[in-house]
């Protein structure tokens, strides 16, 4: 069987999970009012489904006892999607089975991006290899799977959404069926049943400031994610000129990760988050009181600030930890900030953008300036290979 480098590994688990991301995140609510679900149950099944990804996403990472489990847990999570998918199917007009599947579908789905990263932190770890290099194909892939998905409906129709969401998790199962050139190593000395619990992890002073510092940074960008497009409709900016800042976005953040090793791997991990805090409250400010098509594309290059530079700091923070902390600091990460606190803000900003959408992101700038005086100072206690 063809093995591949670590890198490769990581890499490809990378773009297969994300081309597949890249077609549920925006296309699954366009499945849903194909099969004749309203604007409210849509919008009650993207709510539930932010807390069923947090717990998918603590409960993934508190499964693991040891880092021999990483790989066999995210080879598992890809073939427990595959098998809810056609159940999805089968129940589609059905919202009473519907639902639960969908939850049970957001929780596996969600229990992989923990494992996938700790998978590549702990190499980063032992064989030094590039974090940001290897995750910017996760984000090339999102614009692949997201593309390919909207060309390929204009012609299968809205119901093959699944189909293609399918053809991407498969392709994700074969990458996952190769095995590594270099197997993931723990520490000899570590006992599996001496593993903290995530609970116990979060207890730690410094862990805890950090996982709410880089909750505030990346869930005020809730609204940013939910309602940035209705926002710019608003202002009369074109569907054709919003892609391209969604793009634009995504680029940066690209080119972020691209660079981040060379130029930020020495940076103290607490500068990075205060100049990713700084950056994304200026962010928010000038996205409530700009109107300039120009300037929003300036606003949009601020996203490899405001997340890919917080995504590489937190990474940074983890893998400077003990392998046996990794996957459920992982968990808590993934958990907290991408879908507990993203479901909080969300909801707020829902409400305020009713009333005025300039109130919601500034609301969201206000909530990140406490990450200023929570951010600690950060005292490894390993050291790492990078």
């Amino acid at each position: 069987m063809m093995k591949l480098s670590p890198f490769n590994w990581a890499s490809f688990n990378f773009f297969g999970y994300f081309c597949a991301y890249g077609v549920m995140l925006p296309f699954l609510p366009v499945w849903l009012k194909h099969y004749g679900y309203g604007a409210e149950m849509i919008g009650l099944i993207a709510s539930v489904g932010y807390i069923f990804r947090f717990l998918g996403g603590v409960l993934a990472s508190q499964r693991v006892k040891h880092v021999d489990h990483l790989i066999p847990t995210a080879r598992g999570l890809t073939w427990l999607n595959l098998a809810v998918i056609p159940f999805i199917f089968l129940f589609a007009d059905n919202i009473w089975l519907l639902f639960p599947l969908l939850m049970i579908f957001h929780a596996f789905n969600a229990g992989a991006i923990p494992i996938a990263d700790s998978i590549t932190s702990i190499w980063q770890q032992q064989v030094g290899l590039d974090y940001g290099k290897s995750r910017l194909f996760g984000s090339v892939a999102f614009v692949v799977g997201s593309l390919s998905c909207g060309y390929l409906v204009g012609f299968l129709g809205e119901s093959s959404v699944l189909f293609i969401f399918a053809g991407f998790m498969l392709l994700l199962a074969f990458g996952q069926s190769l095995k590594p050139l270099i197997a993931l190593q723990q520490n000899s000395e570590h006992h599996a049943t001496n593993s903290p619990s995530s609970w116990e992890i979060f207890k730690e002073p410094t862990a805890c400031r950090m996982l709410i510092t880089v909750s505030l940074i990346l869930g005020s960008h809730a609204a940013y994610y939910t309602y940035s497009t209705l926002y710019w409709s608003s202002l009369g900016i074109s569907t054709e000129m919003i892609s391209l800042l969604w793009g634009i976005a995504v680029v940066a953040e690209i080119c972020m990760f691209f660079l981040a090793k060379r130029f930020l791997g020495k940076v103290k991990i607490r500068y990075l988050m205060m100049i990713a805090a700084a950056v994304t409250i200026s962010r928010w400010i000038l996205l409530a009181n700009i109107s300039d098509p120009t300037l929003f594309i300036f606003e949009q290059c601020l996203h490899s600030f405001s997340f890919a530079m917080t995504h590489f700091a937190m990474i940074r923070y983890i893998s400077s930890q003990e392998v046996e902390k990794i996957a459920k600091l992982q968990g808590l990460y993934f958990g907290l900030s991408n879908c507990a606190i993203v479901a909080i803000f969300t909801f707020i900003s829902g409400l305020l953008y009713q009333y005025n959408p300039s109130y919601m992101f500034i609301l969201m700038a206000i909530t990140v300036v406490p990450a200023f005086f929570l951010v600690p100072q950060i005292a490894p206690k390993i050291v790492s290979k990078h």
